[in-house]
């Protein structure tokens, strides 16, 4: 279970960047649209942190995608 965690991490980290820049905005850019500290953004996208519902709702608003592609491998 615990390493379907963390490929969970990897996985919503690695769209959270990919959809971060193709909306050409930096993590620091990020983190003020949606309210969120850049660091946070940082271990996001590092898979380090796993964000909550809400706050991926929030992120994906921010970029303009649908909550699901963040789960899409």
């Amino acid at each position: 279970m615990a390493r379907d965690l963390n490929l969970l991490k990897k996985i919503i980290g690695q769209n959270v960047k990919k959809y971060r820049k193709q909306a050409g905005y930096t993590q620091k850019d990020l983190g003020i649209q949606a309210d969120l500290n850049e660091l946070y953004i940082s271990q996001i996208e590092r898979g380090v942190g796993i964000p909550s519902i809400p706050t991926l709702f929030n992120i994906s608003n921010v970029l303009k995608i649908n909550i699901e592609k963040f789960f899409i491998r």
